[in-house]
C-alpha cells in the first residue's frame, strides 16, 4: 500500500479534505495528529523544569539529601 502524507496549514479545512479524499474507491483516513508548535514545546520544557525545580525545594524542605550533578549523571549512566 503507497501512503501519501498532508500536510496541512489551514485545520479548518481537514473535514471537507477527508470527505472528498473518503469519497475515491480504495483510499482510507488514517487518524490525524497535530505537530506540536516551537511555542507548545517551549512550554513543555518550562513546565519540566518548573516541575524538576519544585520536587527539589520539596526534597530539600523535608532535610533530604540530594546527590550533586556529577554523581547523578553518573548514577544514570551506569543505570543503562
Amino acid at each position: 500500500m503507497t501512503q501519501l502524507v498532508i500536510n496541512v496549514e489551514n485545520p479548518d479545512i481537514i473535514p471537507s479534505l477527508k470527505k472528498v479524499l473518503g469519497q475515491i474507491k480504495g483510499v482510507s483516513i488514517e487518524k490525524s495528529t497535530r505537530k506540536p508548535s516551537a511555542k507548545d514545546e517551549k512550554q513543555a520544557i518550562l513546565n519540566s523544569i518548573e516541575t524538576g525545580y519544585r520536587e527539589v525545594m520539596e526534597a530539600q524542605r523535608k532535610g533530604k539529601k540530594l546527590p550533586d550533578l556529577d554523581n547523578l549523571i553518573e548514577e544514570l549512566k551506569s543505570a543503562e
